[in-house]
């Protein structure tokens, strides 16, 4: 979740590391360079978290 909004990116970087851009009117999700997805913002909330949860895999 950015700023109160589910960003949907898909199984097939399921694990991977992304990068969010966060502009004015819409996020920018890019992995290893290539752009993978262009979502629109519903509101203008501000990003006020910058931290990022690396999940350990389950037994």
């Amino acid at each position: 979740m950015v700023a109160r909004q589910r960003l949907r990116v898909g199984r097939t970087y399921a694990g991977r590391i992304v990068t969010i851009y966060v502009e004015d009117t819409h996020f920018r999700v890019t992995c290893e360079g290539a752009e993978i997805s262009l979502h629109a913002r519903k509101d203008q909330h501000p990003v006020t978290r910058w931290k990022a949860k690396i999940h350990a895999p389950k037994l």
